[in-house]
């Protein structure tokens, strides 16, 4: 077997800033955008040639995809035409591929040649993911972006999308031939709506054939600038007509079910919420952590724990309690992962390093939140049921520990395991893990969790044993001495699967299942969450393929 390929970020671009009005790559030889006027070449090779703006007037949703989203630059141009022009209720998904992204640093720099374009370029740099490898979803309102920081011929393979519109905008094919390749236009075909259409600056003999043989009916146009020739092209095939999607109910109001409202929310869906008030949920503790998890091996579930991250972070931004948290090794073996890990790279260093000095594991950008004012946040406007869901429609089961009674006749491997957490006195200035956790909160420290698979008992009782092992923990790793508080101590469910991975899957026609995320619901249900909507509206997939047939029953 080939030897696992370490998970690192994606290689930087080799810029060159000496030329004036644009960056150019040394690498390609080539330049980002035109020197004759990057932003008017934007409209015309590419909004323009698409029938931009007049082909979404009557949308709910129109997809455009990019291949080489370098600076930007078409992704703003877009957006500011879609502000301008968009229909009521529409909403616009920008798909872009790069294998070489820029900084956020180099970003900026590069948009700032376009002053006009300050409000949205800020919009982008304030989410930008940076160089990590995979699939990154952003949300500017009624814009959202899917990015895919990946090798051109992957990326497309694991996207699930059908598009409106492509601007191709790579390099220039002599010099970035892979980009263009006949290979590369069967899979623009595949992954094109019905009447798509197709603007480049390139009018290239080869790339012209390569469309023409995918199914694209193709022209040859009047260039820009210096450039004497460009293409347009249309896929062959009538538009297809919308489908009406049908409003869901969710059962359960924990994390899971309240990411799934929220996404549902986004897209001008109300979704019906069926809860029990009395069933004490995970999601329900005093606080959750926001921190990745860091793998050693570049596989597909590793890149989308990393995605997962970033866009938790994004989804949390208004609830945050606290900023930064240390983690401390258990052992010598976990120590030296830390430091492969900081070697490697996956995500910028903003986000972490290993502190040699210290033995630690700098999470810098990892929070700490409050679920009640999150989950609060997002069904917020939702009329919140307890009675039973009626046995016909769309339903989303989502109800944690819920669910063991909801799927008590089908034979779905779920494990279920009991936690307990313990209020503590201790002297704690920033949230640690360690296995466990300890976060300074409201006066005290919110010592946790304990792990027991789940038998036959009351899943909620709390036991002083388990208060005792909290406290020795947080000893054991710290090297300090806590004393347990008044306040009392909570127990509540984690639901896992086998394999430990989420569980994202219809169970039944009209019948889905959204569980399996562990104790690291908080990070995983916001993205999962919108990727389930995301199928279910039609939309373009916020996670590879290869993730989201990973995350099925098998």
């Amino acid at each position: 077997m080939p030897a696992p390929t370490p998970l690192t970020q994606c290689d930087p671009p080799a810029l060159d800033w000496s030329r004036p009005g644009t960056p150019a790559a040394s690498d390609f030889g080539d330049i980002y955008f035109s020197t004759d006027g990057g932003l008017a070449e934007t409209e015309a090779v590419f909004l323009k040639a698409c029938g931009l703006p007049d082909r979404w007037q009557d949308r709910r949703r129109f997809v455009i995809g990019e291949l080489g989203f370098g600076s930007g630059l078409n992704f703003l141009a877009a957006w500011r035409m879609w502000d301008s022009t968009k229909p009521k209720n529409g909403r616009l998904h920008f798909i872009s591929v790069e294998k070489f992204p820029f900084d956020a640093a180099q970003l900026k720099q590069a948009l700032s040649a376009w002053p006009e374009l300050q409000t949205y370029s800020e919009a982008l740099i304030a989410q930008w993911p940076g160089r990590v490898k995979g699939f990154h979803r952003l949300h500017f309102g009624d814009v959202t972006l899917t990015l895919i920081h990946d090798d051109i011929s992957n990326a497309l393979d694991e996207l699930e999308a059908k598009v409106d519109a492509w601007f191709l905008d790579g390099f220039s094919p002599a010099k970035n031939p892979d980009m263009w390749s006949s290979e590369i236009m069967q899979k623009l075909a595949g992954l094109s709506a019905p009447g798509s259409r197709l603007g480049t600056f390139t009018a290239a003999g080869a790339v012209r054939q390569a469309l023409i043989e995918a199914g694209f009916d193709v022209e040859k146009k009047e260039g820009f600038g210096r450039k004497r020739h460009r293409l347009e092209a249309r896929f062959l095939g009538a538009r297809e007509a919308e489908e009406e999607i049908e409003t869901p109910t969710i059962i359960g109001a924990g994390i899971a079910g309240a990411s799934l409202a929220r996404a549902f929310k986004r897209r001008g869906l109300t979704p019906t919420i069926i809860h029990d008030p009395n069933h004490k949920a995970a999601s329900h503790n005093a606080a959750a952590l926001i921190k990745p998890r860091l793998d050693l091996q570049d596989r597909p579930e590793s890149r989308f724990f990393l995605g997962s991250y970033l866009y938790a972070l994004q989804a949390y931004r208004d609830h945050v309690v606290t900023k930064g948290v240390v983690h401390i090794p258990k052992t010598e073996a976990e120590t030296e992962r830390f430091k492969k890990l900081n070697s490697q790279a996956p995500l910028p260093k903003a986000h972490f390093y290993f502190d040699e000095a210290e033995n630690r594991l700098a999470l810098e950008q990892s929070l700490v939140i409050e679920p009640k004012a999150g989950l609060n946040d997002w069904l917020s406007g939702l009329r919140l049921r307890t009675d039973e869901p009626a046995d016909d429609g769309l339903k989303i089961l989502a109800a944690g520990f819920g669910l063991k009674a909801l799927l008590k006749d089908k034979d779905i491997p779920l494990r279920f395991s009991r936690g307990q957490l313990t209020w503590a006195e201790a002297e704690v200035s920033m949230p640690i893990t360690y296995g466990g956790y300890a976060i300074p909160l409201n006066e005290g420290v919110f010592l946790g969790a304990t792990h027991q698979r789940l038998r036959d008992e009351d899943p909620f009782a709390l036991k002083a044993e388990d208060d005792a092992e909290n406290l020795a923990g947080f000893e054991k790793f710290t090297g300090q001495q806590a004393t347990q508080s008044a306040k009392p101590s909570r127990a509540s469910v984690r639901v896992t699967t086998a394999d430990t991975l989420p569980l994202i899957d219809k169970v039944e026609d009209n019948v889905w299942i959204f569980t399996g995320l562990g104790s690291r619901g908080f990070v995983f249900a916001p993205l999962l969450a919108e990727a389930i909507a995301s199928h279910i509206c039609g939309d373009p997939l916020p996670i590879s393929k290869k993730v989201w047939a990973r995350f099925k029953l098998r």
